[in-house]
């Protein structure tokens, strides 16, 4: 099953509104979507043309699939382990490739509770054996600083309160309501696990890209409410109105992929 074909990724880099951020929005709404096997072909598409000088064309994406397929080839072989088509001495543009990684993979890691940590865990792990070593994330580092006192605690739990604010603004009390009393343990998971530690953290994601990606995995879910309110949070952040725009109909096209192919392989 092929969804991102040359002419879908072409569309997907060339969006308009979404130049610097098309390819965060596309993963988290495959991932949604539950096709991990495209985030490869997503990853080296966006990386060539982010860094190799490649324009969004059908050569390009033979020449990803020539790179899929070799890290395809290393992973049942265990052959040409330090295979790296980005390979550089130049420690900065190093830097600027791993960020770029790191964005996609913080992208999916958002997704674990917006649409379930199973698929973001598949899609994980696929982007891990189709990231070359010198960009695969070290084990020993982590981007979050783990808690370490009631101090630590307090700020993230702080952090996540204002982002929740800014989100649902003049109804975040009434939102948050409505939360304790379907089910009091709902409000805190939320804004203990959820807004404070995962979504509010943006050290990796600017907050715009944050928003853009929340959107993004709504828009698959037909999860109204949830949707509009991250709509207007992203509005009211300032975040222009055909950024956020562009953002849904890419996830809802991406959708629509998804689903014809799946009826097409029944």
């Amino acid at each position: 099953m092929c969804i991102l074909t040359a002419a879908n990724l072409q569309k997907l880099a060339t969006w308009n509104h979404l130049s610097e951020s098309w390819y965060l929005v596309a993963s988290v709404a495959l991932t949604v979507c539950n096709q991990p096997q495209e985030i490869p072909k997503l990853y080296h598409y966006a990386m060539h043309t982010k860094y190799m000088n490649e324009l969004p064309d059908p050569v390009l994406y033979n020449k990803v699939l020539t790179i899929v397929n070799k890290f395809e080839t290393i992973k049942v072989t265990g052959d040409d382990k330090n295979f790296n088509p980005y390979a550089t001495e130049n420690t900065a543009e190093h830097s600027q490739m791993y960020r770029t990684t790191d964005k996609m993979r913080e992208s999916i890691l958002k997704t674990a509770a917006l649409s379930g940590l199973p698929r973001c865990i598949n899609s994980m792990m696929i982007l891990k054996e189709t990231t070359p070593l010198p960009l695969r994330s070290n084990v020993d580092r982590i981007n979050r600083a783990r808690i370490k006192n009631w101090d630590d605690y307090v700020k993230v739990q702080q952090r996540g309160r204002e982002y929740w604010e800014n989100v649902y603004t003049k109804i975040s009390t009434r939102v948050q309501g409505q939360m304790r009393t379907s089910y009091p343990d709902l409000w805190e998971y939320t804004i203990e696990n959820v807004y404070s530690p995962l979504l509010s953290f943006n050290e990796v994601l600017t907050s715009e890209e944050t928003s853009l990606v929340v959107v993004a995995s709504l828009v698959p879910q037909n999860v109204e409410p949830q949707l509009k309110g991250h709509v207007k949070g992203a509005l009211n952040a300032g975040i222009a109105a055909e950024k956020v725009d562009a953002a849904q109909k890419m996830a809802a096209k991406i959708k629509e992929w998804c689903h014809v192919q799946c009826r097409d392989s029944t």
